[in-house]
């Protein structure tokens, strides 16, 4: 059954907070907390919830079935993956829970939004932070397009991440920001690593510059995660970018002859334009960047049979970004000019 996740006061996140901190504070009120002394807490309901739902959404019939149906799925998911646990005695919506853990900072995140609501929620919540990148050769005049993704590193940097190789040399890049909207908007910096094998570039942007209204968080990589790969491939008979969403799993991890780092093979579908895409974990985090399609091992010009994308790992994201901040001397930025429209010139 699909989850309805638009109701009013009523989320994932708000619910776990509720079961889990809300009889430790009815029972702070009543003042029978003493040091060195456990006291028992009373568990609540959904139906308990739902009576804190104000009354003008709680009792507005296009909402009154959706509530009961969404709580009880929301309620059942919480439960199979450990957060809430039942307590025996009753069902339905008086069923009463123990709450087994809230954090805050995964809830401000959306973590227990993305962990019940699924891959669908994820993507509409982090659309205006995966952008294309158009880029025109000045020779030819022809356009070729990339992807990147804006993430945030520590509480208070942010940065653009996209594939090195989308802003090649001597080609005017395009890159539209959240807002202003519709305007070109280039870069203070662009940011590489020295190692000339990482196909990693990070652009960073004026304050003033809103890049997305959400931003990306990175987190590490297993084999087997259930992944999505989001970004901007080139679509036959499309004018405009199409943002493409494409489910799989992290398939394979390691190293290659041309660098000591891993890298990450996905089973996504993973096209040309499909470059810089984030690879996103089913909790919402980037867990690497999309690099390419692998190969034929006989014939370059040929796509490796099993189709399989390769990425580089969240890890060296991070490392550059450490860098950044660190202002490490080592670190190498590309050369580019500002262009009136907004637009940039990699020279």
């Amino acid at each position: 059954m699909k989850i309805k996740f638009n109701l009013p006061y009523l989320t994932p996140s708000e619910l776990l907070k509720f079961i889990s901190i809300e009889p430790i504070n009815k029972a702070s009120k009543t003042g029978v907390f003493k040091l060195g002394q456990s006291v028992p807490l009373k568990h609540l309901s959904l139906w308990d919830f739902l009576r804190n739902i104000p009354s003008r959404y709680r009792d507005d019939q296009k909402y009154t079935t959706e509530y009961s149906s969404a709580i009880l799925s929301i309620a059942n998911k919480l439960t199979s993956v450990g957060l809430l646990s039942p307590i025996p005695g009753k069902v339905g919506l008086f069923q009463e829970f123990q709450g087994n853990g809230y954090n805050a900072v995964l809830a401000s995140y959306g973590y227990y939004e993305f962990l019940i609501y699924g891959f669908p929620f994820i993507i509409d919540h982090f659309k205006d932070a995966i952008r294309v990148i158009e880029v025109q050769d000045l020779k030819t005049k022809d356009y070729t397009v990339g992807t990147g993704f804006a993430i945030l590193i520590k509480p208070d940097r942010t940065f653009f991440v996209t594939a090195k190789h989308c802003l090649p040399k001597g080609n005017k890049i395009n890159i539209r920001i959240f807002l202003p909207e519709k305007k070109f908007v280039s870069p203070m910096h662009i940011y590489v690593h020295p190692d000339e094998n990482i196909d990693i570039a990070l652009l960073e942007f004026s304050k003033d510059d809103l890049i997305s209204d959400h931003f990306f968080q990175l987190e590490s990589h297993q084999l087997l995660d259930d992944i999505v790969v989001a970004g901007y491939p080139s679509i036959p008979g499309s004018t405009d970018a199409i943002l493409v969403a494409s489910k799989g799993e992290i398939t394979a991890v390691a190293k290659t002859y041309l660098h000591k780092y891993e890298q990450i093979y996905v089973n996504a579908n993973v096209k040309g334009g499909s470059s810089g895409s984030p690879i996103i974990s089913s909790t919402g985090y980037a867990l690497g960047i999309i690099i390419e399609s692998p190969r034929d091992t006989k014939n370059n010009d040929l796509q490796d049979e099993l189709r399989f994308g390769t990425g580089l790992p969240s890890s060296l994201i991070e490392m550059i970004a450490d860098m950044i901040i660190a202002e490490d001397k080592s670190l190498k930025k590309l050369n580019f000019k500002n262009n009136e429209d907004g637009s940039f010139y990699m020279t």
